[in-house]
């Protein structure tokens, strides 16, 4: 845990429409590995991909900010590093 590295995959999808965002962000799932994680801007909450993540073994935490509508994180459940590297970092 201590001096590891994490990796962003960042990734803004606030300009395309359905299905285009849930599309790349399938992609960036695909190619993730340990110790990267997903940070997406996106203009309206993907209920979807919320779904899809929570049932294929990902999980995501979902903030509203006042720069851009939602920032979502995204990281593997099995991935316990990443998990608390992502809930310190990104916690409000």
């Amino acid at each position: 845990m201590g001096n590891k590295e994490y990796k962003e995959l960042f990734i803004d999808v606030s300009d395309y429409e359905q299905p285009i965002p849930f599309e790349k962000v399938m992609l960036l799932l695909s190619k993730m590995k340990s110790g990267e994680y997903i940070r997406m801007h996106h203009r309206k909450k993907p209920l979807p991909l919320i779904q899809f993540l929570q049932e294929s073994g990902f999980d995501c935490m979902i903030h509203q900010r006042s720069d851009i509508p939602w920032e979502i994180i995204i990281w593997h459940k099995k991935d316990t590093d990443i998990e608390r590297y992502c809930l310190t970092q990104f916690s409000a």
